[in-house]
């Protein structure tokens, strides 16, 4: 058995490498490339609604449908291994050190932002209605990601001011969304007891959550309310 923790950051190795396994001749190209894998994981570490690894993982191997296993073989369990592992990383980040995000694409031109923000976009699919609330209440918050998802060129105004709103977007939404997360894990914990809240509840007119500055009914009320 491995010594590394399960919420260890992959190496630079364990990236190359997954990106390899990803690209195996058997996957057909159905699979996700390492930009597109994380960007999704970053979208559901990001949402309240606790999203399992049964329901992502599929994915990763056919990114059209998520309907697609790949064979049972060394290859793909290692595969399986690394993503999970990531996935793992990225929620506990998101948790105890959010500021500090980065995606992958920031550490070199090998890794695509393209990608990157179309796995976020599909991720955002697993978990259809908080995300439809959010992007009503916040349109700007997904506004970075869907267009650098659907650009053919980087090169212009518009997609450099796109990449410079991805991360602090990322930052914005987990922190519109750290409450639920939160409650949600107190809940899990307590194994069906009755006390939820150790945070309080916030009044629809008390400043929001997030830290927005605006009134909670006008800011995050109708993505909380997806979230129950």
């Amino acid at each position: 058995m491995s010594s590394i923790s399960t919420t260890s950051p992959l190496s630079d190795d364990e990236y190359a490498e997954l990106d390899t396994l990803l690209a195996a001749p058997a996957l057909a190209g159905a699979a996700m490339d390492v930009s597109m894998l994380e960007g999704f994981l970053t979208a559901i570490a990001l949402s309240p609604k606790q999203i399992t690894s049964e329901q992502w993982l599929p994915w990763v191997w056919d990114k059209a449908a998520g309907s697609a296993l790949p064979a049972q073989d060394e290859a793909s369990e290692r595969a399986a291994s690394l993503a999970q592992r990531h996935h793992a990383y990225m929620v506990e980040w998101l948790a105890k050190d959010p500021d500090s995000f980065e995606p992958i694409y920031v550490c070199g031109p090998e890794w695509s932002v393209s990608a990157w923000c179309a796995g976020f976009v599909l991720g955002t699919s697993l978990d259809k209605p908080q995300w439809a609330a959010l992007a009503v209440s916040h349109p700007q918050y997904l506004a970075p990601f869907q267009h650098l998802a659907s650009a053919s060129e980087l090169d212009d105004d518009a997609a450099e001011a796109a990449m410079d709103g991805v991360i602090p977007a990322v930052i914005a939404i987990n922190a519109a969304w750290a409450r639920q997360r939160h409650l949600k894990s107190q809940a899990q914990s307590q194994s069906g007891a009755t006390v939820l809240r150790e945070i309080p509840k916030t009044g629809r007119n008390d400043p929001c959550h997030c830290g927005s500055g605006k009134k909670y009914k006008k800011c995050c009320a109708d993505a909380d309310s997806a979230a129950n």
